[in-house]
């Protein structure tokens, strides 16, 4: 392990080393592994080497990604990945742009290339007053899940703003933009 400011650089196998104590749990409950982060698929290399290790000691490995990376990535870890849970947040490529400050185009695509490898996905959608809320957004997010070709499950996520701690203890301005949501205090 290295330091290189207040990064931590830690090894494929030293993380190996720490999810393999739980090998037990994942095995009995048939649960397994989830890939989060920041964006886990940013890292696909580093990914791809725990990926493999998961795949041989059969524990089960998902990946939860907003999809907004180039394709080699899901390349480099075709195979290697159970599940994705796929973020889709708007159609609408303005608004998208808008709250987010990327295009949803890469999203899209690199969603619609998983799809026709036959990869097994969940779709997860924030359900966020004012940006995605309205019948004609859903159906719009409907219509385009459509013709995917394959049925995936869908999970409509109420939006919550628990990032806004972490941007504040980085020392860094939070970009919350729906800071008046129904059900939150």
């Amino acid at each position: 392990m290295k330091r290189k400011g207040l990064v931590l650089w830690i090894p494929g196998y030293k993380v190996m080393d720490e999810l393999i104590c739980d090998e037990a749990f994942y095995k009995n409950s048939g649960d397994g592994i989830t890939f989060s982060g920041g964006e886990c698929m940013k890292q696909s290399l580093f990914l791809k080497e725990i990926l493999v290790q998961c795949r041989e000691k059969e524990i089960h490995c998902t990946v939860d990604t907003a999809g907004f990376v180039d394709w080699e990535n899901f390349e480099t870890v075709s195979g290697l990945v159970d599940l994705y849970l796929y973020d889709l947040k708007s159609m609408d490529n303005r608004m998208h742009k808008k709250f987010t400050g990327v295009s949803n185009e890469r999203i899209l695509e690199n969603l619609k290339k998983l799809s026709r490898n036959g990869e097994n996905i969940i779709i997860r959608i924030p359900v966020i007053a004012s940006f995605n809320d309205s019948v004609e957004d859903m159906t719009a997010i409907a219509s385009f899940l459509s013709e995917l070709g394959s049925c995936y499950p869908v999970e409509l996520l109420g939006y919550h703003n628990l990032a806004e701690g972490k941007y504040q203890g980085l020392w860094k301005d939070s970009k919350v933009f729906f800071r008046d949501q129904p059900g939150m205090s």
